[in-house]
C-alpha cells in the first residue's frame, strides 16, 4: 500500500479528471450520491431521551458523541477545563446512564440515543436537525474516536487513541487554552471554528469524497472551490453555534448516510466533515488554538 498522501493526491486528481470529462467514477460512496442529488426521505425523530439533569440555557453547548464508552471518563475530564457553565450533550449508541462523575460546570446534561450509523457527524445533524442547538452561541465538539484501522496503517503515523488524544489537548488542554478560545470567540466576529494544530487540512485530503461534496454543496447552497478546500481533520473543534445551525440546511437524515463497515473513506460522514470547512470559511475562519495562544 502506497503511502496516504501519495494516495489521497491520486485519488483527487482522478476524480477532478473524471469530473471534468464527465465520466461516473466508481467510488465509496457512491450509493448515496443519488439520495443526496434528489430524494428526500422522511425526517428522522428526535433523537431518543435516555437520562437529564438541570436546565439548559447556557451560551456554551458542549456535544459529545459516545461510541466507545471506556473512553467517556477521559472526555468529561478533558471538559473540566471549560471554565464557565455550560449545556452537556451526550448522544450515544448504547443504552448509557448518567455517569456518577460529571463536569462540575455542566449546569445541564442530557443523554440522547441515536443509532450507530455516520459516526459522529450524523449524531450531530440530529442535534441541530431537533434544534438542540439553536440558542448556543460556541459548540465544544468531542467525541470517543478509537480510528482502530489506523493500527498498523501506513498511511498515518500513530494510532486512532494517540491522535484523539492530541485532538483533545489541542482544544482542551488547559482551562487557559479554552479561556483564550472563547476570548477570540468574543473579540473576533471573523472566527468560524478553531481546532487543534496541525489539524487544518486542504486539497490533498480530498481522498475519495469530491463527488459527495459537490452534492452537498449544491444542497447548502455553498460554493465548493476543489482547489480550496480547507477543513477540520478529526472533527473536534470550537465552533460557532451559527456555523453548526447551518448544517440544517442540507435536510440530511439517516438514509443519506451510509451503514456502518468501518469504511476509513468516502462516506457521507466524511464528506460532511469536509464541506463544514467551506461552510465555516463561508462564514468566516478556521484557525488553530497554537494560533490564539499569546493574543490575550
Amino acid at each position: 500500500m502506497i503511502p496516504w498522501q501519495a494516495r489521497a493526491c491520486a485519488s483527487f486528481c482522478l476524480t477532478v479528471v473524471g469530473q471534468v470529462a464527465g465520466v461516473a467514477l466508481r467510488r465509496p460512496g457512491a450509493s448515496v450520491l443519488p439520495l443526496l442529488r434528489r430524494h428526500e426521505p422522511a425526517p428522522d425523530p428526535p433523537p431518543a431521551l435516555l437520562g437529564s439533569r438541570g436546565a439548559g440555557g447556557a451560551r456554551i453547548v458542549a456535544v459529545l458523541h459516545c461510541h466507545f464508552v471506556d473512553v467517556l471518563p477521559d472526555l468529561l475530564r478533558a471538559l473540566e477545563t471549560i471554565p464557565e457553565p455550560f449545556d452537556l450533550l451526550i448522544t450515544t449508541t448504547s443504552d448509557l446512564a448518567l455517569p456518577a462523575a460529571l463536569p462540575d460546570l455542566a449546569t445541564s446534561v442530557r443523554i440522547l440515543r441515536v443509532d450507530n450509523r455516520g459516526r459522529d457527524i450524523l449524531p450531530l445533524l440530529r442535534l441541530v436537525n431537533a434544534g438542540l442547538l439553536d440558542d448556543c452561541e460556541v459548540v465544544c465538539k468531542v467525541h470517543t474516536k478509537k480510528s482502530t484501522w489506523r493500527r498498523g496503517s501506513v498511511r498515518f503515523a500513530g494510532g486512532g487513541a494517540e491522535w484523539r488524544d492530541e485532538l483533545v489537548r489541542g482544544i482542551l488542554g488547559s482551562p487557559e487554552l479554552v479561556v483564550a478560545v472563547l476570548r477570540a470567540f468574543e473579540s473576533d466576529p471573523g472566527l468560524a471554528m478553531v481546532t487543534a494544530p496541525g489539524q487544518v487540512l486542504g486539497p490533498t485530503y480530498w481522498g475519495a469524497n469530491m463527488p459527495l461534496v459537490l452534492a452537498l454543496g449544491r444542497r447548502g447552497g455553498i460554493a465548493v472551490d476543489p482547489g480550496r478546500l480547507r477543513f477540520a481533520a478529526g472533527s473536534m473543534y470550537w465552533a460557532r453555534g451559527d456555523v453548526l445551525r447551518r448544517l440544517g440546511d442540507l435536510r440530511l437524515r439517516a438514509a443519506h448516510f451510509d451503514s456502518e463497515t468501518g469504511q476509513d473513506d468516502g462516506t457521507t460522514a466524511h464528506a460532511v466533515e469536509r464541506y463544514l470547512g467551506y461552510l465555516a470559511t463561508s462564514l468566516g475562519r478556521i484557525v488553530t488554538t497554537d494560533e490564539l495562544v499569546g493574543r490575550g
